[in-house]
């Protein structure tokens, strides 16, 4: 709340602004005297300079963001490439939830637990090679109910439940993470490719 107080310069009784002065005898003192201009002048380069470290802020953190971004792209896509050849025969997958035959460059990396849920993301006993239709099925959540029943019958309850509860873990999910997996399973494809005597990527 304002405080009324007597103007220290034109001694009226006015709601004060700094240095003990009304809002008229400050702005006149601010853009009339060489204090004030100097005043004026400081306060404009610390502006500037806040807005500037503001902005230097803001393009390490965009940076940061589109280096984590590319990092779990790429991670993405070498983790898919390794569940898919894990679990092909031939350049085939079996789609986990429907049973169809899919090229295994036609099919989808398909994850039980969501991949917005990052512990799990790369959790191989959350993942299997699906179809597009049944991996995008998003009424059904990618058809959820029953990867988690194919899950089981492979896994048991227990691992099924572990992976639940682990999707529910929060990790430290930087550009460093991603990269350590995209390392990781660049090398786990070279293997298995190299196991299975394939290049379906180049």
């Amino acid at each position: 709340m304002a405080t009324i107080k007597k103007c220290k310069d034109c001694t009226e009784e006015k709601i004060i602004m700094k240095y003990g002065k009304c809002q008229k005898c400050y702005a006149y003192w601010l853009f009339n005297t060489q204090e004030g201009k100097e005043k004026q002048k400081k306060s404009i380069i610390r502006s500037k300079v806040k807005v500037a470290k503001d902005n230097k802020k803001a393009l390490r953190e965009k940076k940061r963001e589109l280096n984590s971004s590319a990092a779990m792209k790429l991670a993405d896509t070498y983790f898919s490439r390794f569940i898919r050849l894990k679990y092909s025969i031939n350049g085939v997958c079996e789609c986990y939830t429907c049973s169809e035959p899919v090229n295994i460059k036609e099919c989808d990396n398909g994850h039980y637990m969501k991949r917005e849920h990052k512990a799990t993301r790369y959790e191989e006993n959350n993942c299997r090679p699906q179809c597009k239709t049944c991996n995008g099925d998003t009424k059904h959540n990618g058809k959820q109910i029953e990867f988690r029943s194919h899950l089981i019958e492979k896994l048991r309850i227990e691992e099924v439940e572990r992976i639940e509860q682990l999707s529910k873990s929060n990790i430290k999910a930087d550009s460093f993470f991603y990269r350590e997996k995209a390392d990781h399973y660049r090398e786990e494809v070279k293997k298995l490719e190299k196991e299975l005597n394939v290049k379906y990527w180049k």
